[in-house]
């Protein structure tokens, strides 16, 4: 049996959004598609595009202001391409606590519950889990409509200045920061 996370503590952005029935987790405003059906799987492309046009978190949907945090593996950190929109910081540091994918080591993503069933990746990008998550603090970002595979086009994230980075993997079954630079 999963126990619910205890949300009592999120930030007030994080803490306004719907919260899923079946899951017990906040809705990120990226994973809202059209006609309001939830997808956690799926970003929705359009709403990505808006909220990072907008300067406003993909998670909570606040204003961000200062800075722009990104979460994802290894090659999203080292090339500065990101398939999910800028976030808070503080946001991120939640999504790797309350993600299933992310953190637990061995959740795998629920692709078949895909609202979007014809959702498209990136060229170059893949589905695979990252053994580590690199959370990425930025000056600013910017965005790009890039080759989708099977065609067409799918957005993605760009990295600009870095202020810092944290890295985080599993250490006995349990996601942890295991370096700041």
């Amino acid at each position: 049996m999963t126990t619910r996370p205890d949300l009592s503590q999120l930030p007030p952005g994080l803490g306004t959004r719907p919260v899923d029935l079946r899951r017990g987790l906040p809705i990120p405003a990226v994973n809202v598609h059209p006609g309001g059906e939830v997808d956690f799987v799926t970003i929705n492309g359009p709403a990505a595009l808006q909220l990072a046009g907008t300067g406003r978190c993909s998670l909570c949907g606040q204003r961000m202001t200062g800075t722009a945090t990104f979460l994802g593996g290894p090659k999203c950190a080292e090339f500065g391409f990101y398939s999910d929109p800028p976030m808070h910081e503080e946001c991120a540091e939640w999504a790797l606590k309350l993600c299933p994918h992310i953190a637990r080591p061995h959740a795998r993503r629920a692709s078949e519950r895909r609202v979007a069933h014809d959702a498209v990746r990136a060229v170059g990008f893949s589905e695979e889990k990252p053994s580590e998550w690199v959370l990425v603090v930025s000056d600013s970002y910017g965005s790009m409509l890039v080759p989708a595979e099977g065609g067409g086009v799918v957005p993605i994230f760009t990295v600009g200045e870095v202020i810092r980075t944290r890295r985080f993997g599993y250490q006995e079954g349990v996601l942890a920061e295991i370096a700041e630079e």
